[in-house]
């Protein structure tokens, strides 16, 4: 399938090219440098490095000096040159219809989004940049044929912002993508999680992030939608804790959070399974900071009557040994290595 990804001045080089990738998130940046080389993602090194205060929230910067300095000392302290860079965000603000649009050619696809979104959404199309990849193609009666869309619109002062502290510190932005994408990007090339083929299965996989979760659903590794829930770890803050999140037992006393976060999952799954009486979730795959919960998988699984399990491998996907965290910690981020 043919992908676009946000692009401002971005660069021209080839896409198969060692580059570092940036997952800008709310709680922490995370970064991998790393490597497409034909069928195998090399990635050399991992690390990530808390959010100052303030600095950040739900994909907009709101203190660009705050933000470059932190990311030039994490790449200071951990020995990294390279300056082509890839960057992976999500944020509630960001706007994903679906539509259906004849098959033409890439350029007036493009403008055929442009036309269509703004017809269709009550916002000022200017102010945003629009992403759109294909789904699916239709065939339809007397040989016409369709293509359906997703199409993301994200606020032009996120890409603007994020471009000026890369740019300023001297790195060279080479595309912008959104999380959702680059799982999509890692399931298309990638067939077997956990040695398990999600190419013969309908797979969840959910982020659980600081201030969000994302729920994606694949049928048979193929894309079918996502819903960014305005819910993560932030919630537990109203407690006040002070335990580090590693064990299910250490919320016990806030188990309502989870059983929150599991109603408004859960409703989605229901949609999904309403469209179609075809459609079931045969696995969820949980990934984010806290996925390494020990005890998590079960919690949730017993309640949704579904196989749960943490992402700890992908088929030809190698993380060099030392690197700080693990694979479920840094997925987009080694996602948006991929370039399609």
């Amino acid at each position: 399938m043919k992908r676009k990804s946000i692009k401002k001045n971005l660069s021209s080089k080839k896409k198969d090219i060692k580059c570092l990738s940036i997952d800008i998130g709310s709680d922490y940046i995370k970064f991998a440098v790393g490597q497409k080389t034909d069928k195998k993602l090399k990635v050399d090194k991992t690390f990530k490095v808390r959010m100052p205060t303030g600095a950040y929230g739900n994909g907009h910067i709101k203190n660009i000096q705050d933000m470059k300095s932190t990311i030039q000392g994490a790449l200071d302290a951990n020995s990294v040159k390279i300056k082509d860079v890839v960057c992976t965000i999500e944020s509630t603000d960001s706007i994903k219809r679906e539509l259906i649009v004849p098959a033409v050619g890439q350029e007036d696809l493009a403008e055929m989004v442009s036309y269509e979104i703004g017809q269709y959404l009550p916002i000022d199309i200017g102010s945003y940049v629009l992403q759109h990849k294909v789904i699916r193609e239709i065939e339809e009666e007397e040989n016409t044929r369709k293509y359906q869309l997703l199409v993301v619109a994200l606020p032009k002062d996120i890409v603007k912002n994020i471009h000026t502290v890369f740019t300023e510190i001297g790195l060279n932005p080479y595309a912008m993508d959104i999380h959702s994408n680059g799982l999509d990007k890692i399931a298309s090339e990638y067939d077997r999680f956990n040695d398990i083929n999600i190419k013969d299965e309908t797979v969840v996989f959910l982020d659980i992030g600081y201030e969000t979760i994302n729920v994606v659903i694949l049928e048979k590794g193929k894309y079918e939608f996502n819903r960014l829930l305005k819910s993560g770890v932030k919630d537990f803050e109203q407690f006040n804790m002070q335990v580090k999140l590693t064990h299910i037992d250490e919320i016990s006393l806030y188990l309502d959070v989870v059983d929150g976060w599991i109603d408004e999952i859960d409703k989605v799954f229901r949609y999904y399974t309403s469209r179609s009486v075809d459609n079931v979730i045969d696995r969820i795959f949980i990934y984010g900071g806290i996925s390494s919960m020990s005890g998590l998988d079960r919690y949730i699984s017993d309640r949704v009557n579904v196989p749960v399990e943490p992402i700890r491998s992908i088929d030809r996907v190698e993380i060099v040994s030392g690197s700080e965290f693990a694979l479920a910690q840094s997925l987009n981020a080694v996602g948006a290595i991929i370039r399609l």
